[in-house]
């Protein structure tokens, strides 16, 4: 009996829960090693003698814990219960701590005794807060969402519906502004546009709730690199201020009428392709309004606006003619057309540009007679260069263009009229002809193709200047009118031989470059060279005549060019 007694004690003493036995009257019988280390660092005491219950009588009047705990332990003695269980929370100035009190009533010799032990849950518990947190936390962006939802619902609809629906781009922008203002927590918002001469932005539409002001003054864009709207049209992409009080910049940008009205600000760019149309900006009027959502939201709604604007130039292109002449001054080195004449030694003057198997092929004009084919690998943006023709004037080059701003101005739908270099080298200097500026004149579509072929140029050279930007309308019949026609009935060995031949000054006199070098850099023979030229003088011809009789006759004998083209592939 005293080797189990022996054994049970012991076992007591080492399990990691604190454990106190009590007699009918709350009296503290037993303890056990983990109930006397609890709570004390300075020395351990057993509290055998004292009183439970009376102890923690002392504090039911302002702990709930406590008198629930009296409660219990006294039905259990009353033999109202056999247990009780209880969790409460224990925290010391160090941590946050939770236990569980378990508590059962038995018999010893016929006496009656309550065992109680505390088993510390914190981890559990603290588990168990997280998941109430996240909880919560989802519970919010689920209403969040569904408020996001059911504005954005007609936004998305009155903001479509508007852009579709209007004919001109002052209505789209009059409309999207009217209806953001009208949005909580929306107060302001405004459409910018970049005028390329000044290179500033100014609102060109706005809106807002109230009497909430618009800013004072138009954005330089070279200078006012802060603003959020100068940074996403610099960017292309959103930027936001979440708290207008912490940022640096608010005075200078909003003016101080607007109160407490802007409390946080968006601003999102207007683009379609490389097309940039302007910028939208919308404030509101509590801070942190524009969270990842709402920005998805309105980025959406940005691209619906760009889409009908691009739809509504598109229609004007069509129905008006107009074009945009723009003419620039590029000071880098790095420009094909500069490291060319950097290479050559010499002035240099495009003459046109046609297209070989989808590699642009541009024509060149050096103002004096070069040796030999400049190295193409030390020219960024050619991939070949070759020499059609040198005679005492000067020499006619072709060189295989791999450079973007080729590819830039014909995706945005532009002709170059003019791409060559002006320095005032002497005959003693020729070395620095190439670090004169080169002077580009290009035809654009409209504004925002000019708008977007400026900036996307300022972004890749070093010094970019507007020398003039000039709207004016296209003739009834244009040049773009005549190529698209020929370009239907031309072959592609037809069109290249033509502008070869017309870029190389092979129609001069006299001839500054033979059939036969010309045929040599196609890689066929002299007589098919010429059999290609004729054919497309021809076509060129009617065209330009424009005669209801050779279109007759040209129809009546089973459409002779395609005859012809189909002869010229055999020969090749």
């Amino acid at each position: 009996m005293d080797a189990g007694k022996t054994l049970v004690d012991a076992a007591l003493e080492t399990l990691p829960i604190t454990v106190v036995v009590i007699d009918e009257n709350g009296e503290i019988l037993l303890t056990n090693d983990s109930w006397r280390a609890f709570g004390s660092d300075d020395h351990q005491t057993d509290h055998v003698g004292a009183n439970y219950i009376v102890t923690a009588k002392a504090d039911v009047d302002t702990d709930e814990y406590a008198r629930r705990a009296v409660e219990g332990l006294e039905a259990i003695i009353d033999g109202e219960r056999e247990t009780f269980t209880m969790e409460y929370p224990c925290h010391s100035p160090e941590r946050k701590q939770w236990f569980l009190m378990w508590a059962k009533r038995f018999h010893v010799g016929g006496e009656l005794r309550v065992s109680v032990v505390h088993l510390d849950i914190t981890e559990r518990k603290l588990a168990e807060i997280t998941v109430e947190e996240t909880a919560a936390e989802l519970r919010e962006e689920h209403r969040a969402l569904e408020h996001v939802l059911e504005r954005v619902d007609g936004l998305l609809r009155d903001v479509t519906d508007a852009a579709v629906g209007a004919t001109t781009r002052e209505e789209i922008e009059r409309s999207v502004c009217s209806r953001l203002a009208d949005t909580d927590p929306y107060v302001l918002a405004w459409i910018g546009r970049v005028d390329v001469t000044n290179r500033r932005l100014s609102p060109r539409e706005w809106a807002s709730a109230g009497d909430v002001p618009l800013e004072d003054e138009t954005l330089v864009l070279a200078s006012d690199e802060s603003h959020p709207a100068v940074r996403a049209l610099a960017e292309g992409e959103a930027k936001v201020v979440q708290d207008l009080d912490s940022f640096d910049d608010a005075r200078r940008w909003w003016p101080t009428g607007a109160g407490d009205r802007f409390q946080s600000v968006a601003a999102l760019p207007l683009r379609y392709g490389d097309v940039t149309y302007g910028v939208l900006v919308v404030f509101a009027d509590e801070p942190a309004a524009f969270s990842e959502r709402e920005l998805l939201v309105l980025d959406s709604l940005a691209g619906a606006i760009s889409t009908a604007m691009n739809a509504i130039e598109a229609r004007q292109m069509l129905a008006t003619g107009a074009v945009v002449e723009l003419e620039l001054s590029i000071a880098d080195p790095d420009l094909f057309v500069a490291a060319l004449a950097t290479e050559l030694e010499a002035a240099v003057t495009f003459r046109g540009l046609t297209d070989e198997e989808g590699t642009p092929i541009a024509f060149f004009h050096a103002d004096r007679a070069v040796d030999g084919a400049p190295d193409a690998a030390a020219i960024d943006g050619v991939t070949d260069v070759r020499i059609l023709s040198t005679y005492d004037g000067g020499t006619l080059l072709e060189a295989a263009v791999d450079d973007g701003i080729v590819r830039t101005i014909s995706e945005h739908g532009g002709t170059v009229r003019r791409f060559e270099t002006r320095g005032d080298a002497s005959q003693a200097d020729r070395s620095a002809v190439g670090d004169a500026s080169v002077e580009l004149t290009v035809d654009l579509p409209n504004g925002q193709a000019a708008r977007s072929v400026y900036d996307l140029l300022d972004r890749w050279y070093d010094a970019v200047e507007l020398i003039s930007y000039h709207e004016t309308d296209r003739p009834r019949r244009t040049p773009g009118d005549v190529m698209g026609r020929l370009e239907s009935s031309l072959t592609d060995r037809q069109q290249t031989a033509l502008r070869k031949a017309y870029y190389a000054d092979y129609f001069e006199w006299p001839r500054n470059v033979s059939g036969e070098e010309l045929a040599e850099s196609m890689g066929i023979t002299r007589s098919t060279f010429h059999q290609h030229l004729r054919t497309a003088q021809r076509k060129l011809l009617d065209e330009l005549f424009d005669s209801a009789e050779l279109r007759s006759a040209d129809h009546a004998s089973g459409l002779r060019g395609g005859e012809t083209a189909s002869n010229e592939t055999s020969a090749e």
